[in-house]
């Protein structure tokens, strides 16, 4: 059984998007709580167009983005598989602090582009449009999604379940070459 670990960064609703992806819940309201440090959360998944032929373990690690605890994140980073940034895009200093969530999360692990997403979390009333962020140039290479758990909950699902078929697919390819460049 593989095990791939997703570490969701903050900014906005990123509690509420993970307990729905993980299917913790499946509704989205609730009292909000936030998160002290990381919360792991598990799960067994069969991701779109990941290529594997059984079901794989998914760890969603819900790290929490108060910078108290960025102590802690060189941990969370260590093995990971992809990096999720939730932003809220009615926030402007959102679309700046992207940029280092990036540089922390994302450049210094290396990661490929496909091994990243970023998800515009819509707050329920915000009439922010779905459309192009104004986003740095190294960002808007990233895919992004919109999202909007009132009105469009399985549209996020679905994007969410390509993505992680993506990073599976990069995670195999590397284990692939790693695996050549042994026996050669």
């Amino acid at each position: 059984v593989l095990i791939y670990k997703c570490v969701f960064i903050p900014l906005s609703g990123k509690t509420a998007l993970a307990n729905f992806l993980s299917g913790t819940t499946e509704n989205v309201g609730g009292e909000y709580r936030p998160t002290q440090g990381v919360r792991i959360l598990e799960f067994e998944s069969q991701p779109e167009g990941s290529g594997e032929s059984m079901a794989c373990e998914v760890e969603l690690w819900d790290c929490s983005g108060e910078f108290k605890f960025e102590s802690c994140w060189p941990a969370l980073m260590k093995d990971s598989s992809g990096v999720v940034i939730i932003f809220n895009p009615d926030v402007p200093s959102h679309l700046k602090e992207i940029e280092t969530w990036h540089s922390m999360f994302i450049a210094s692990q290396s990661l490929q582009e496909n091994q990243c997403l970023l998800i515009a979390h819509h707050k329920p009333g915000s009439g922010v449009e779905e459309g192009r962020l104004p986003l740095a140039s190294h960002l808007s290479r990233l895919p992004l999604i919109h999202s909007n758990l009132e009105e469009e909950p399985e549209d996020v699902r679905r994007a969410f379940w390509r993505y992680l078929g993506n990073v599976i697919n990069t995670m195999s390819e590397s284990r692939e070459r790693e695996e050549m460049s042994i026996i050669t």
